[in-house]
C-alpha cells in the first residue's frame, strides 16, 4: 500500500495579488447589442462576475472552507503527484467509490454529492469516497510526457485505489468521469466491478438494422413527426444531441488539436479562463446559471488559474483523441462490469436506451425530469440516489466482496 499524504490548500499571496491587479486591468471586448449568449458569453454576466471577483470575492474564506470540510490527500502515481479526497463513511458495508469529474468542472461540484453518498442514513446505500483530481487539474501535476490519454489515467486512478487499500471498487462519473470509469470497467475489470454515468456515447451499430431504422426515424424530413422504431422523447434527445454536435462543439475542436494555443491566451486572462468556463455551465446546466451561486462558478474558475493548470486540462481532449483511446473507449469496446445510467434532460449527449445496450452491460437505467451536464451540482440528491439504488441493488453486487 502507498503512503496518502494529507494535503493543506494554501495558494501563496502574490499570486492572488496578481490574480487581482489583472482582473482590474480586464479589457473587455465590443459585443452586439442584444445579442444575449448568441455569440459567446453574454457580457452582462460576465462583467457583474468580474466585478464580484474584485470586490467580493473571498478566496481566503473558501480556501479554509475546502481545507476544513474535505480531507484532501497526494499520492505519486504513475509519474502524476494525484491530488484526492478520501471520505471515509462509518458504515460496515461501504463500499468504495471513485467519483471522477469532467471539463470544465473539479472535485468543487461533489462538495454536495459527497456527504450524502458517505452518511445516506437508514437503508441507503454507503460509499468510501475518493475524488481524485484528474492529471493537470487542479492539484493534481500535470503529465510530463506525450501521449497520457484516458488509458494512463485509468491505470493511475486504478493504481491510487490498489494504493489506498481497496482491491475491488465501483466507479461513477460524468463528462470525462464518464469515459474514465468506462475505461477503468474495460481494463482494470479485475478490481473495478461496476460503474454508474450521467453521460453516455453510444454509437448506432451500423449492422443492427433496428438501430439504423431509429437513426432513420429521428433524422429523415418528416419522419420524426411518426415515432415508431424511436420514442418521442428519444427523437428529442437525438436532436438535442445532434444540434449540440452542430452548434456547440467548437471548443472540443480546439482543445483536442491545438490546446496549447488556446491555453496561451486562457493562462493570462482570468477573466477570458472564467467566459471560456462560464459558457459551458451556462449552456449545459437546467436553467443556465440558476443553479450556482457567484462563489461557486469563480472558486472553480480558481482551481484552473491559481494552480496554473489551464493547458493541462485541455490537454486531455489532445490525447484522448490522438491516441485513439476515445475511439477505443467509447465507440469499439463492449464494456461488461454491470452499468447504471441516468439520463438527465439537459445532458449534452443522449441516445436511445437499446444503443446503451450494445456497448455497456446495462443493469440500470433511470430518466430524470431535471437536472443536466454537472448533476452532481445541480441535483446531488436525485443523482445520490440514484447511485445508491444501483450499486446497493443485491441482485447485481451481493456477491461482490467489497
Amino acid at each position: 500500500m502507498g503512503t496518502e499524504t494529507p494535503y493543506t490548500i494554501k495558494i501563496d499571496q502574490s499570486i492572488l495579488d496578481d490574480l487581482k491587479r489583472r482582473l482590474q486591468n480586464t479589457r473587455f471586448p465590443d459585443h452586439i447589442r442584444e445579442s444575449g449568449w448568441d455569440y459567446g458569453t453574454e457580457p452582462a454576466q460576465l462583467q457583474d462576475l468580474v466585478q464580484y471577483w474584485i470586490t467580493q470575492y473571498d478566496w481566503r474564506a473558501q480556501e479554509a472552507r475546502l481545507n476544513s470540510s474535505l480531507h484532501h490527500f497526494k499520492m505519486p502515481v504513475n509519474s502524476v503527484d494525484v491530488h484526492f479526497l478520501h471520505e471515509r463513511s462509518p458504515y460496515e458495508q461501504a463500499i468504495p467509490l471513485i467519483l471522477i469529474h469532467g471539463w470544465p468542472g473539479s472535485f468543487l461540484e461533489f462538495t454536495e454529492l459527497i456527504p450524502k453518498l458517505v452518511n445516506p442514513g437508514v437503508g441507503q446505500q454507503a460509499f468510501h469516497v475518493i475524488a481524485p483530481s484528474i492529471p493537470g487539474f487542479a492539484f493534481s501535476s500535470a503529465p510530463k510526457q506525450k501521449g497520457f490519454g484516458l488509458k494512463e489515467i485509468a491505470k493511475t486512478f486504478n493504481q491510487l485505489m490498489l494504493e489506498l487499500g481497496y482491491t475491488t471498487y465501483i466507479a461513477q462519473g460524468g463528462d470525462w468521469g464518464a469515459m474514465l470509469s468506462k475505461a477503468l470497467g474495460l481494463f482494470h475489470s479485475d478490481h473495478c466491478k461496476g460503474i454508474h454515468v450521467n453521460m453516455v456515447v453510444a454509437p448506432p451499430t451500423p449492422y443492427n438494422p433496428r438501430h439504423m431504422l431509429q437513426m432513420a426515424n429521428a433524422i429523415l424530413p418528416y419522419a420524426d413527426r411518426f415515432p415508431i422504431f424511436v420514442t418521442a422523447q428519444e427523437i428529442s434527445w437525438l436532436n438535442d444531441t445532434f444540434q449540440f454536435q452542430k452548434s456547440d462543439t467548437g471548443y472540443m475542436k480546439q482543445q483536442s488539436t491545438k490546446p496549447d494555443t488556446l491555453g496561451y491566451a486562457l493562462n493570462d486572462s482570468p477573466a477570458g479562463l472564467l467566459a471560456w468556463i462560464l459558457e459551458k455551465f451556462w449552456k449545459w446546466s437546467d436553467g443556465g446559471l440558476l443553479p450556482y451561486s457567484k462563489d461557486f462558478l469563480i472558486t472553480n474558475a480558481c482551481l484552473y488559474w491559481l494552480t496554473g493548470n489551464v493547458s493541462s486540462s485541455l490537454r486531455i481532449y489532445y490525447e484522448a483523441a490522438n491516441t485513439g483511446d476515445i475511439t477505443d473507449i467509447l465507440l469499439k469496446q463492449y464494456c461488461k462490469v454491470p452499468t447504471g445510467v441516468a439520463v438527465f434532460p439537459k445532458e449534452i449527449a443522449k441516445v436511445p436506451k437499446n444503443w446503451v445496450c450494445s456497448m455497456y452491460n446495462l443493469q440500470h437505467w433511470t430518466v430524470f425530469d431535471r437536472g443536466g451536464h454537472f448533476a452532481a451540482k445541480e441535483v446531488p440528491e436525485l443523482l445520490a440516489k440514484d447511485v445508491q439504488d444501483f450499486f446497493g441493488n443485491t441482485k447485481v453486487f451481493g456477491q461482490v466482496a467489497f
